[in-house]
Parts: C-alpha cells; sequence; structure tokens
C-alpha cells in the first residue's frame, strides 16, 4: 500500500492540530491563572466564622485626591450575603483619624460599598463591626496602600499641590508690599511738593 504526499500532508497535518490546540489552551490557564492571582493581592480577604470577607478599593491603584470607594464582599460557602448595609459598620482609620463610612449595597448581591477620597499617602485600615447575620463582628483589614498621581503622570509632573500655593502666596506677599512701598512713595513725595509750594508762597508774601 502507497501512501501519497498528500495523505502524508493531511497526517502531519491532523498530528499538529491538537499540539497546537494544546498550546493555546495553557496560554488561557496561565492567563486566567496571572489574573487570579493578581485579584487576590489587590483584596485582602478574612475568614470570620462560615463567612469569607474580602476588602479592597474600588478603583486600584488608589490615589491621592482621587475619589474612590471601599468595597467589601461578604460570601458563605460561596454563595453571597445581602442585607448587611444596615448591620455591619465601617470606620476607616488613618493616623489616629477616624472616618465613618456610609455603607451601602451595589448591584451585585454581597458586594457593598462605602465612598471616600484619601487625601493623604500611606496605608489605610477598614474596621468592620457589627453583625453579619447572627454572628458578631469586629475585625479590621488593610487594603492596598494609597498612592501620589506621580506614579501615574507621564511626560512631566505637575508642581505639588502644596509647593504651587506656597508659591502663589510668596508672590501675593511681594505684590502687597510693593502695593505699600509705593503707596508710601507716593504719600512722600505729595508731602514734598506740598512743603515746597508752601515755602513758595511764603517767600512770595514775604517781598
Amino acid at each position: 500500500m502507497t501512501i501519497t504526499d498528500k495523505e502524508i500532508n493531511d497526517g502531519k497535518a491532523v498530528n499538529k492540530m491538537p499540539s497546537k490546540w494544546l498550546q493555546i489552551i495553557l496560554a488561557c490557564i496561565v492567563l486566567l491563572g496571572f489574573v487570579g492571582v493578581t485579584a487576590v493581592h489587590a483584596h485582602e480577604g478574612i475568614e470570620i466564622g462560615p463567612y469569607l470577607v474580602t476588602i479592597g478599593w474600588e478603583i486600584e491603584p488608589a490615589i491621592v485626591g482621587e475619589r474612590n470607594a471601599i468595597v467589601i464582599e461578604v460570601t458563605k460557602s460561596g454563595a453571597p450575603v445581602t442585607g448587611l448595609a444596615d448591620t455591619l459598620e465601617l470606620r476607616i482609620l488613618y493616623a489616629g483619624r477616624v472616618f465613618l463610612g456610609d455603607l451601602e449595597p451595589t448591584a451585585t448581591p454581597g458586594l457593598y460599598r462605602a465612598e471616600i477620597l484619601p487625601t493623604v499617602r500611606g496605608q489605610y485600615t477598614a474596621q468592620l463591626t457589627g453583625k453579619i447575620e447572627d454572628l458578631a463582628v469586629d475585625e479590621s483589614l488593610a487594603p492596598e496602600e494609597v498612592l501620589t498621581a506621580a506614579m501615574l503622570q507621564f511626560p512631566e509632573k505637575p508642581p505639588e499641590t502644596l509647593a504651587l500655593q506656597a508659591a502663589v502666596d510668596d508672590l501675593s506677599a511681594r505684590l502687597q508690599t510693593a502695593t505699600i512701598l509705593a503707596i508710601t512713595g507716593l504719600v512722600i513725595g505729595l508731602l514734598g511738593l506740598g512743603g515746597a509750594v508752601f515755602s513758595l508762597a511764603r517767600r512770595e508774601r514775604s517781598k
């Protein structure tokens, strides 16, 4: 039995097809694994009794001066736990200061959010108290660190707000000083002119 070139080529094509598809499948698995690992690192999760509570920023990375929100997801055996906006209280802590978050449900069951605009770079702490169904809760979790906008600015970084404000204040003070000096000089000049006119008038009278 003779095998034609076409049959050989067809056979090679058939043999190559599974290998090609295998490479594509493996690439997809690696990509999904990378995305999964990134998501895990971006949000912190903690088990509280039978519940899994995950917390993080709604927009990541969180940037100083940009409106954001703390998001909290609560599940039990993989199922979302709803109705917790009225039973849980969220406090956001930073350097001894406390911000009381207005926790509200989202369109996604089991997912809650509290808006906040971080104004300082650094690590914030989210303190969760109250109840998840019948279980009392008092836990603290740390979302991703808040960064300055400098890491995303391109091609040039704008001047910092405080530095810009200091420059404006300095210019304003200089203009104010210059105005005072100008007015003072004008007054002195007018007084000198008035004195000269008065002296001249006296001389004319004495003649």
